[in-house]
């Protein structure tokens, strides 16, 4: 069905409930086992040795406990200050902190959807938790597009960030779509949403409407990524407190919905 861009956006604050007809197509509920089942999630790893994107700090475990596991039926990723010198690591160079970020690559991927993951984020000033879908496949920056549901930095306990990126509109050029949802963030769980359709992204959070943008560009099968960065230029603009530390992302269920297809 083709796009239909003349039925208007809606407005920040209105109501944001899953559109009738969906499905429920993928999920995790954390009711099992002590690390993130690998049949769903991949630890993406790939970047350890040469170091993460906007100068973070991070070194990214594969399958290690401290930093992702299963306690409580809830998944925790836990970023945390700690010397690894002595882990004899092949990837790690000289990163203070470790962390998890896990994917969906390799295990499931969707071309648009209804999205909600409950989670309570961490608001440790330095410690930059994300919920963001990128392409599975990518092969120039941006190609294919980012859209970020849900992240926050510390020194903005009261702020949850939302944007789509695409190759010419992105944060380096300052010229991306995003908006804010104004909420206790670290003050308990939450709901965080996404639908994504042929004309509309919408994001919010518990119900209600923090962004909404028209998809341009947005052709390709997403992945879903969730972790905790620590440091960069965003999350340490304003200082880091080491002293603070770990910092925990905890999630309660990841659920994915999809348009039923008619018979």
């Amino acid at each position: 069905m083709a796009a239909d861009a003349s039925v208007p956006l809606p407005l920040v604050g209105d109501p944001f409930v899953r559109p009738d007809g969906y499905t429920i197509v993928w999920n995790d509920e954390f009711d099992s086992g002590e690390l993130p089942d690998i049949g769903r999630w991949h630890n993406e790893t790939s970047r350890n040795r040469r170091g993460w994107y906007n100068g973070e700090l991070q070194y990214y475990a594969h399958q290690r406990r401290e930093n992702a596991r299963i306690e409580n039926q809830r998944l925790v990723i836990e970023a945390r200050q700690e010397d690894l010198s002595a882990k004899g690591w092949d990837d790690w160079s000289g990163q203070k902190f470790s962390s998890a970020r896990l994917t969906t690559r390799g295990r499931a991927s969707w071309r648009h959807g209804f999205f909600e993951i409950r989670a309570r984020l961490p608001c440790v000033v330095g410690a930059w938790p994300a919920i963001w879908l990128l392409p599975e496949h990518q092969d120039m920056q941006w190609q294919g597009g980012e859209i970020d549901i849900a992240e926050a930095v510390g020194y903005e306990p009261g702020t949850v960030h939302h944007a789509v990126q695409t190759a010419k509109r992105n944060f380096l050029d300052g010229n991306h779509d995003r908006g804010e949802s104004h909420l206790n963030y670290c003050g308990g769980f939450h709901d965080y949403q996404l639908l994504w359709t042929e004309d509309r992204i919408v994001v919010g959070v518990d119900g209600k409407v923090g962004f909404a943008a028209r998809p341009r560009g947005f052709d390709r099968k997403m992945i879903l990524i969730l972790n905790v960065a620590v440091g960069g230029a965003w999350a340490g603009a304003q200082s880091l407190d080491a002293e603070a530390f770990p910092a925990r992302m905890e999630v309660v269920s990841v659920r994915v919905w999809q348009k039923a297809e008619p018979r």
